[in-house]
Formats: structure tokens, sequence, C-alpha cells
């Protein structure tokens, strides 16, 4: 276990010294996020008109852009984590390693949760400081459900990262996944049954429900935290069959150590 605590705390650092050694380009992307969101906020507000901030609606979008943003980053982390490995011939190099390209992998994806968490709660807090709104947030009940939220959109990226292994290229596809992460967010899916089994669709509601209209985790229900992790255990699970599958593939052409 103290093996895995020194992976996890390679990555750690390995983030770390990215956001230092690039900081024009990581404060760039922070503020790039940031006036995306104000330029949809101050096209809302002039759609909306003078009573704009009538209702929970002004809360509904700040929760749904931030959460549309911890989603894209979970699925690109795992996307784009193989990909540049793949591009720089060092993916083999992983599958050698002595802990195991899972640890390896869960170790990455953990590493850049928490460095995700940061940029999430900078982005929040200038969003709400931008838009007046106050949110209720409770980490006791927030944090479960994100984490079950979050599970979907990691199986997305294990799928686009197994379809990478195989066809390398798929760019113009993938970008496709950020504009079907923003319906799966606004999709209804605490009204209607069928929605709440698609990846972040169930769990966004439930998000939206303890930070917008200020449910604690026992009013959200253990039965729907129950479902939420259950689904979002079932996408990652396919994500990983899938990209084992892709895998094999890719070993079975010799194209796992080549670009």
């Amino acid at each position: 276990m103290r093996s895995k605590l020194v992976l996890f705390r390679a990555f750690l650092k390995k983030q770390y010294i990215y956001f230092r050694r690039y900081l024009v380009n990581s404060m760039g992307g922070m503020l790039t996020v940031y006036f995306v969101f104000l330029l949809i906020f101050w096209g809302y507000r002039g759609l909306s008109g003078p009573a704009w901030l009538e209702g929970n609606t002004a809360e509904d979008l700040v929760v749904g852009y931030v959460l549309w943003f911890f989603l894209y980053t979970t699925y690109q982390n795992v996307a784009q984590y193989i990909r540049t490995e793949s591009l720089t011939g060092t993916l083999e190099q992983l599958y050698m390693s002595v802990h195991g390209f899972g640890w390896v992998m869960g170790a990455s994806v953990f590493a850049a949760f928490l460095a995700d968490m940061v940029m999430v709660a900078l982005l929040m807090a200038a969003a709400m400081w931008t838009t007046g709104t106050v949110l209720h947030i409770d980490l006791a009940a927030v944090l479960p459900v994100m984490v079950g939220t979050l599970l979907g959109p990691l199986g997305l990226g294990f799928i686009v990262a197994g379809l990478t292994l195989i066809f390398q290229r798929i760019e113009s596809y993938t970008q496709i996944v950020q504009f079907l992460l923003i319906g799966l967010v606004a999709l209804p899916a605490e009204k209607v049954a069928w929605m709440r089994l698609l990846p972040g669709s169930f769990g966004a509601g439930l998000v939206r429900s303890i930070m917008v209209r200020g449910q604690s985790l026992m009013e959200v229900g253990i039965v729907n935290l129950a479902l939420l992790f259950a689904v979002g255990l079932g996408h990652l699970a396919l994500g990983c069959a899938v990209y084992k599958r892709c895998e094999q593939i890719a070993m079975s052409r010799g194209q796992l150590g080549h670009y």
C-alpha cells in the first residue's frame, strides 16, 4: 500500500509541476472557462429581461455550468491522458510498470480529480460573485453525490480512450462529447425515469436539489443515492470493458507502442 501512496503522490506532484511550469497557459484556461460563463450569463440575462433573478433560474445556470465543466474535465482526464501517452510513445511503458496499468490509471484519475476540484471551487466562487447568487454548499451532501455523478463521464472517457488506441486520431469526433455532456446535465432526469440511466444526468439533478433547493443528503434519500452509484458504476464497468476490448485489438495489431 505504501508503494501505491508513493505512486499517487507522484501523480499529484506531476499535476502541480505542470500547473506551475505552464502557469500562463493554466491561468489562460481558467480565464477562458470563466469568460465563456460570462457570455452565457449575459446572454441569458438579456433574453430574460429585468426579472432575470426571479426564482432559482440564475442559481440553476451557475450550478449547471460548473457541473458541465467538472464532468467534461473528468471525461477528458482519461481520454486525453491515453492520447498523450500514445502520442509521445510512452503508453507501452505504463503497461510495464510494477504497479500495473490499472493502478497507474487510478492514481492519475484521482490526482486529476483533486486538481479539478480546486479549479471547480474557484470557478464556482467567481460565478457566484459575478451573478450575486447564493448556493447551499453542504460538502457532506455534495461530495458523495458528485463522486457518483462523475462515474458516468469517467466511463465515457475510457470508451473514447479505447477507440483512440485503435483509430489513433479521432479528435473531430471526441469534441462532440462536450456538447453531449451539456445535454446530459440539462435533462430533467429527476422527473423522467428513463433519463436516470444516462451518464451524469441523474446526479446533476441531485446536485441541483442540494445546492439550489437546499436539500440535505437524507432528503435526497438513500434509494436515490444507491441508484446513482449503481448507474454510475454500470457506466464505468461498461467503459472499462470497451477499453479492454479495444486494448486487445490494438495489441493484436501491434499498435500499443506506436502512434
